[in-house]
């Protein structure tokens, strides 16, 4: 029986997030220093327009239709014993999807990890948001924003924040009274692998040379791990409950025939035990579930071989 898998990596090119939909947000109640009644302070506070770059894969492939853009935020910080904290608030702009950020200041980088909702690929998706930066001068903060689904949406952003005045601390959470940031054992799962899938059906394999950075909610219960190589290939896996899960879904062209094709992939990847930091061998199984032209249900292994930094 001759079977048609779709296994070059490459052919899962990312989608950019939609944002068409999304209609145009204006301040809402925009703080200003007419109202503030509380001196700020603090190294991250203050009404911040936050100007993003062109979009762009993290392969660093533009992203057509993606201009640079503008958003703002108001933000209050709060350091202490336990380091520093600050609670944002999204104010106006349509780069970003979460309504509400925390940032905690992690290795000297200000870390803030959101999920925000729109659509990735027609559906409905949570968009797993990442902010890192660092001080600069003048006040000013420069870093990354990415933007990512399980189901192959990416989009990458240079940003600046900078600061336009004061923030009506009083229309913020207070950040002194946030709980301890958690760090998830999933963090571990960080550096450069060597993939590989083994397909039940003909022994095919399929190898893929990935980075990987994770990034979890403050809670540490929940992460997404966005694999990625240079290429443009990528590979979700959102961690909970001690386990890393694949779960995509995409239309593409059945290989060698150039007709139309869907393909499900699903898969299970469990911590390992003990645990491990970094992670040198990540295990699990999966599925692959191809419909119409190349039709065709097959189990895989798959593995991810720490190679590097």
């Amino acid at each position: 029986m001759s079977i048609l898998l779709l296994i070059a990596g490459g052919v899962f090119a990312v989608v950019k997030l939609t944002q068409s939909h999304k209609p145009g947000t204006t301040a809402r109640n925009a703080p200003s220093s007419t109202t503030t009644t509380v001196a700020n302070t603090g190294p991250f506070t203050g009404v911040y327009r936050a100007d993003f770059g062109k979009g762009a894969t993290f392969a660093d492939a533009p992203i057509p239709g993606v201009p640079p853009s503008t958003d703002t935020y108001a933000v209050r910080s709060v350091c202490g014993t336990a380091g520093c904290a600050a609670t944002a608030s999204h104010l106006s702009g349509e780069t970003t999807f979460a309504p509400a950020m925390v940032f905690d200041e992690v290795g000297g980088r200000w870390l803030g990890v959101a999920i925000g909702l729109d659509k990735c690929q027609g559906a409905p998706a949570e968009i797993w948001e990442v902010f890192t930066l660092q001080p600069g001068p003048g006040g000013a903060f420069t870093g990354e924003f990415t933007a990512t689904t399980s189901n192959n949406c990416v989009g990458k952003h240079t940003v600046t924040f900078t600061r336009t005045g004061d923030v009506d601390l009083n229309s913020l959470p207070d950040p002194a009274a946030l709980p301890p940031r958690v760090v998830s054992p999933a963090e571990a799962l960080r550096g450069s692998y060597h993939e590989k899938r083994t397909f039940r059906i003909g022994r095919i394999t399929q190898e893929t040379d990935y980075a990987v950075t994770t990034h979890c909610l403050r809670t540490g219960d929940r992460c997404m791990s966005f694999f990625h190589a240079p290429s443009g290939a990528v590979e979700p896996l959102v961690f909970g409950d001690g386990n890393w899960a694949l779960n995509t879904e995409s239309d593409t062209v059945c290989p060698g025939r150039n007709t139309p094709m869907h393909v499900k992939k699903t898969g299970q990847y469990p911590l390992p035990q003990p645990p491990q930091d970094p992670i040198a061998l990540l295990s699990g199984q999966g599925k692959q579930e191809q419909t119409q032209s190349c039709s065709v249900n097959v189990d895989f292994d798959e593995t991810f071989t720490r190679t590097g930094d």
